[in-house]
C-alpha cells in the first residue's frame, strides 16, 4: 500500500514556516524590549547619581550645569519610556500574530489527521470488499 500524501501538505508547510517566523519575530521583539528597559535603567541610575552629586556641590555654575544635565536626562527618560511603550505595543501585536499562526497550523494539522483517518477508513473498506468478494467466490466454488 502506498503512503498517503496530505492534499494540502504545501499549505501546512507554509503555515509551519509562518509560525516559526512569527516566533522569531516575537523573540526579537522581546530582546528589543529588554534592551530598551536596560537603557531606561541606565538613565534612571545616571539621574539618581547626578542627584546625589548635586547635593554635594556648592559652586553656582556647577549647580546650573548639573541642573541642565538633569533636565536632559529627564527628557531622555521620558523619550525612553515612550520607546518602551511602543516596543510593548509592537511585541503585543507580534504575540497576537504568533497566536494566530499557531491556531492556523493546528487547524491544518487537524485537517491532515482527519483526511488520514478518512483515507484509512476507505482503504479498510476496499480491503473488506475484496475479502468479501474472495469469500463469495470460494463459497460459490465449494457449492457449485
Amino acid at each position: 500500500m502506498k503512503r498517503h500524501q496530505f492534499s494540502m501538505e504545501k499549505i501546512l508547510e507554509w503555515r509551519i514556516t509562518e509560525e516559526e517566523n512569527a516566533r522569531k519575530s516575537v523573540l526579537h521583539a522581546q530582546n528589543q524590549m529588554q534592551q530598551q528597559q536596560q537603557q531606561l535603567r541606565h538613565l534612571v541610575n545616571e539621574n539618581t547619581k547626578l542627584k546625589h552629586e548635586q547635593m554635594k556641590l556648592t559652586e553656582i555654575h556647577t549647580l546650573r550645569y548639573n541642573h541642565h544635565l538633569k533636565g536632559l536626562i529627564d527628557e531622555k527618560i521620558v523619550i525612553q519610556k515612550n520607546a518602551i511603550d511602543q516596543a510593548q505595543s509592537d511585541m503585543d501585536q507580534l504575540q497576537e500574530a504568533l497566536l494566530q499562526a499557531h491556531k492556523d497550523r493546528k487547524i491544518m494539522e487537524k485537517l491532515k489527521e482527519r483526511e488520514s483517518v478518512q483515507v484509512l477508513a476507505q482503504v479498510k473498506s476496499e480491503e473488506q470488499k475484496e475479502l468479501d468478494e474472495i469469500a463469495t467466490l470460494q463459497y460459490k466454488k465449494s457449492y457449485f
